[in-house]
C-alpha cells in the first residue's frame, strides 16, 4: 500500500493549502472551521497518510468513518504568539512582559531617536527591482551574522529557494516583507508567510552593526503591530529553542505527527502499526540525542572569528586638543570598523546621528564627539 508523507507546518505556511486527507481543520483559538478544498476521500481510502509538523492550535479533520488515526508527540516544540484576547500591541506587551514591557517601548525609542528611521511593510504589492535589493541586502546581513556567529545558516542553504518564491508570494498577499530603513539604507529585513490570518516569520536577519538597538525585538514589536491591526490572529516563529523566542510567545507547544489510514484495510493497519513504530523510534533518538548536539554546537561556537580588541573611555570636550585629530567618514570602506562602535555610542549618550562627529588622531586612536558626550577608542 502507497504511503503518503507530508510536512503540514510547510503545505500550510508555504503553500497555502491543507494536506488533501484533511476534510476541514478546526482552529482552537477562534473556534471555527475551515473546508479543506483540496480533500480527496477517494484518493486516500487507497494510502497511508503520515504527516508531520502540525501545531496545536490547529486541529485537522478526517472521516472517522473511513480512516482510523495514530498519534506522536514530536520532540521538537514550536513558538507562536496568539493574539485573539490582545487588541494592541501595548496590551500584549503589557501582559507578556509585565514591568519589562517598557524595555521593549525604550529600544524603539532609542533607536528612533538616535536615526530618522522609517517602516515598510510590502504585502500584496512589490515591484521587482525593490524585491531583489531586498532579498541581496537580506542575505548580505544573514552571511555577516553567521560568521559573527562562527555557525551555519540553513537559510542560506535555501536561498536559491527562497529568492524563486516569495516575490509572487508578496505580490499574491501569501507572503510579506518588512524593512527598517536608516534614511534609505536597510537596516533590518523580514520575510513571513501568510495564511488565513496567520503570519509565519520565515527568515530575519539585521545590520550587525546596529546590534546594541535590539532590532530583533523591534522587528517583533511592528510586525506584531501590523498583525493586529490587519486581522492576524496567530504570529508563528516555528521550530528552534531560541530565547527570543521563549520571550516572546504565550503559546510554547509540541507538534504532533498523525499516521491516517484506512479502516477497513488489513494491510493498512499493520503498515500503519510499522509506520507509528518507526515515528515513535525516531523522535526517541532526537529526545536522547539532542542535549548533546547542543552541547557540542555551544562548543564548537566558542572558537569565534577574528574580532577587534579595543578600549574605551570618557573625554572632555577640548576644542583645541580637535586640532591634532582628523575629522574622517566613518562610513567609507577605510572605516567602516568603527561604525558599530559609533552606533553603540549613540545608543548608550541618547545621541543622534546627525549630533556625532569621529576624528583620527593615529591609525589606534579616535574620538567620538557628541552633543553631550565625547568617548576615546583606542585599538590594541
Amino acid at each position: 500500500m502507497k504511503k503518503n508523507i507530508t510536512d503540514f507546518f510547510f503545505e500550510y505556511y508555504e503553500k497555502n493549502t491543507i494536506p488533501d486527507v484533511f476534510s476541514n481543520v478546526y482552529y482552537t483559538q477562534e473556534k471555527k472551521d475551515l473546508i479543506n478544498s483540496n480533500y480527496q476521500k477517494k484518493k486516500n481510502s487507497s494510502r497511508i497518510n503520515s504527516v508531520m509538523f502540525i501545531p496545536n492550535y490547529i486541529a485537522p479533520q478526517i472521516d472517522r468513518d473511513l480512516f482510523n488515526l495514530k498519534k506522536v508527540t514530536q520532540f521538537f516544540k514550536g513558538y507562536a504568539i496568539l493574539l485573539d484576547k490582545f487588541d494592541s500591541i501595548d496590551a500584549y506587551l503589557k501582559y507578556r512582559f509585565k514591568k519589562n514591557a517598557k524595555s521593549i517601548l525604550k529600544r524603539l525609542k532609542r533607536l528612533e531617536i538616535s536615526f530618522p528611521i522609517s517602516y515598510e511593510f510590502h504585502y500584496g504589492a512589490i515591484s521587482e527591482k525593490d524585491y531583489n535589493f531586498y532579498m541581496d541586502t537580506l542575505k548580505e546581513m544573514i552571511t555577516k551574522r553567521f560568521q559573527q556567529r562562527n555557525d551555519v545558516s540553513q537559510n542560506l542553504l535555501n536561498w536559491n529557494h527562497y529568492h524563486k518564491i516569495f516575490f509572487n508570494l508578496i505580490n499574491n498577499s501569501k507572503a510579506s516583507l518588512f524593512v527598517i530603513k536608516n534614511n534609505s539604507e536597510p537596516i533590518c529585513i523580514s520575510l513571513s508567510n501568510h495564511f488565513n490570518g496567520k503570519m509565519f516569520s520565515s527568515v530575519s536577519s539585521y545590520n550587525i552593526d546596529y546590534a546594541k538597538f535590539s532590532l530583533g525585538s523591534i522587528e517583533i514589536y511592528k510586525k506584531l503591530e501590523w498583525c493586529l491591526e490587519n486581522n492576524h490572529n496567530t504570529y508563528e516563529f516555528g521550530m528552534g529553542d531560541l530565547s527570543y523566542k521563549r520571550e516572546w510567545s504565550n503559546d510554547i507547544y509540541h507538534f504532533n505527527h498523525q499516521i491516517i489510514y484506512p479502516k477497513k484495510s488489513i494491510i493498512a493497519i499493520i503498515n500503519a502499526n510499522i509506520e507509528f513504530l518507526k515515528v515513535s523510534i525516531k523522535e526517541g533518538i532526537y529526545k536522547l540525542t539532542y542535549v548533546r548536539y547542543k552541547k557540542w554546537k555551544a562548543k564548537r561556537n566558542k572558537t569565534m572569528p577574528f574580532k577587534l580588541n579595543y578600549k574605551l573611555s570618557s573625554v572632555d570636550n577640548d576644542i583645541n586638543a580637535l586640532k591634532s585629530y582628523k575629522k574622517i567618514d566613518y562610513n567609507t570602506d577605510q572605516y567602516l570598523f568603527l561604525r558599530k562602535i559609533v552606533f553603540d555610542f549613540l545608543y548608550s549618550n541618547i545621541e543622534h546621528i546627525n549630533d556625532v562627529v569621529v576624528y583620527e588622531k593615529s591609525k589606534t586612536s579616535y574620538l567620538i564627539i557628541g552633543s553631550k558626550k565625547n568617548q576615546k577608542v583606542v585599538f590594541d
